[in-house]
């Protein structure tokens, strides 16, 4: 009995250990499973910080809470001839404790949250504003000071590297939303109403987004392409009026 008891213990603590052990040495392949855009912009990176926090917490209390049950299961079974075990009508501590701990637990998550979102919210100083029209199914760009792009790429919106955008959008006809998930959070484009959001990307590429609201038969072909380029790229594509 003591040997079969000795081998399931031992069971258990490798199947917790290996568990522990894949966590802890998988943490780039979990980041690319839980966010599978990397982000680019101060915003998206502060959503990504909080959605890893978050899943941090929820792994740990369900390999501890998971772990100790099945170790209970276990160790703590029926068998037979076994005598009827003491009865137990209550722990104060064991109660005080199963809500104390749950309660700090989410605490520190709203705590750690409240921190990060004027990093998603608030638009930096001085930005390079622009006005974002959505339209069943294409999205047009009003840049400062009424320039243009040479190019005639349709859902495309060109900006400089390391400069902060604010989009100040709204919508000609029904619910649209802007979303380039590498750039930041999703943004509802509402008729009647405008709303804004920012990204600032450090370096140049080409990050592709998505009107993220079902609005029609083309919701599927209303893409986002968002161009980010050197300072001298930008000022040779951009005409002036």
């Amino acid at each position: 009995m003591i040997r079969t008891r000795s081998r399931l213990l031992g069971m258990l603590t490798g199947i917790l250990a290996a568990t522990l052990t894949s966590l802890l040495l998988a943490g780039t392949a979990l980041a690319d499973t839980a966010t599978p855009e990397e982000p680019v912009s101060p915003n998206a990176s502060a959503i990504d910080d909080i959605y890893l926090v978050i899943l941090g917490a929820t792994i740990t209390i369900f390999v501890l809470v998971g772990g100790f049950l099945l170790y209970s299961a276990i160790r703590f079974r029926a068998r037979p001839g076994d005598p009827d075990p003491p009865q137990m009508h209550g722990s104060t501590k064991l109660e005080l404790g199963w809500t104390i701990v749950p309660v700090l637990i989410v605490i520190g998550i709203a705590g750690y949250t409240l921190y990060k979102l004027p990093t998603v919210n608030d638009v930096p100083k001085d930005p390079m504003k622009v006005h974002v029209l959505a339209q069943q199914f294409t999205w047009s760009f009003a840049y400062p000071d009424g320039a243009k792009p040479k190019s005639t790429a349709a859902n495309t919106l060109f900006v400089p590297a390391g400069t902060a955008v604010e989009l100040v959008i709204n919508s000609k006809d029904v619910i649209h939303d802007w979303w380039v998930p590498e750039l930041g959070q999703k943004v509802d484009a509402i008729p009647g109403r405008t709303t804004t959001t920012w990204f600032r990307a450090a370096e140049p590429g080409i990050y592709e987004g998505q009107c993220a609201e079902f609005c029609g038969s083309g919701h599927a072909t209303m893409t986002i392409t968002v161009k980010v380029l050197t300072e001298e790229k930008y000022n040779q594509m951009m005409e002036s009026t």
